[in-house]
């Protein structure tokens, strides 16, 4: 199959995107799309598999490299290998997320460290990579950040650390839109809330379903393909004048204001 599509020349690192769930299927989507796809995810073996089964699907190559976000010399040594063996990157997807439900109170201070280099060391080291590439490419290129809205209702559900590191990705998101503009480099936030298709929701915590559904006006929640079309979107250049943004899609469950 020909590269051809919206993002043909565009070459993208999805982090955690061998899992099931919205990294593989933003990855998927973007490799159909003509992007020079490169899969990253802790699990190597998967990682090597997901690859190897797009590779099949499109005729044409799609990369695995494993990658735990929350290992600074791995996501600099994955960095290099993109830029050196598929090219500048210019389109950056940090999808990599840990969280472990917990009171303050008794919260292990270990689990909050690995939440905090998952879930924002990481994607600011990827960012200051990627951003670096595009720069000295003369590329531009895009940053999404896929976060949560946590950050807005505190942490409800005695989930602190992953609220935190959630609110300050958000604030990296506006960071990387100033400093990278000038470059040509766009940076936004896609947040959510309970989403199906995914494993956290389908398989670890099926009840958070029956709490969000009262909420939605529309009588449903987001699923996998909603966020895929959202971040394909913002991605895109249609969204050539949005940068520095946060977009919510969560059916309605939670409205900003």
């Amino acid at each position: 199959m020909a590269a051809d599509g919206e993002f043909s020349g565009r070459v993208a690192l999805v982090t955690a995107a061998a899992g099931r769930g919205i990294g593989r299927e933003i990855a998927t989507r973007l490799a159909r799309d003509g992007a020079t796809v490169v899969v990253t995810d802790y699990h190597p073996g998967r990682t090597e598999q997901v690859a190897a089964d797009l590779t099949a699907q499109l005729g044409r190559p799609v990369f695995g490299r494993p990658l735990d976000v929350g290992v600074r010399e791995q996501v600099e040594d994955v960095c290099a290998w993109v830029a050196r063996e598929v090219g500048p990157i210019t389109i950056l997807v940090n999808n990599a997320a840990q969280n472990v439900l917990g009171s303050i109170f008794d919260y292990d201070p270990d689990d909050w460290d690995r939440i905090m280099a998952v879930n924002l060391d990481g994607p600011w080291m990827l960012s200051k990579l990627a951003m670096t590439q595009m720069r000295d490419a003369g590329t531009g290129g895009v940053i999404l950040n896929v976060s949560s809205y946590a950050p807005d209702v505190g942490g409800a559900g005695m989930e602190t650390p992953y609220a935190v590191s959630k609110g300050g990705l958000n604030v990296l998101t506006r960071c990387c839109a100033h400093e990278g503009g000038p470059f040509g480099i766009r940076a936004n936030t896609l947040t959510m809330g309970v989403v199906t298709g995914t494993r956290f929701i389908d398989e670890l915590h099926p009840e958070l379903l029956d709490l969000e559904l009262p909420k939605s006006p529309l009588g449903r929640v987001a699923d996998v393909q909603d966020i895929v079309e959202a971040a394909v979107y913002l991605l895109s250049d249609r969204s050539r004048a949005t940068t520095g943004e946060v977009l919510n899609v969560a059916a309605g469950t939670h409205m900003r204001y």
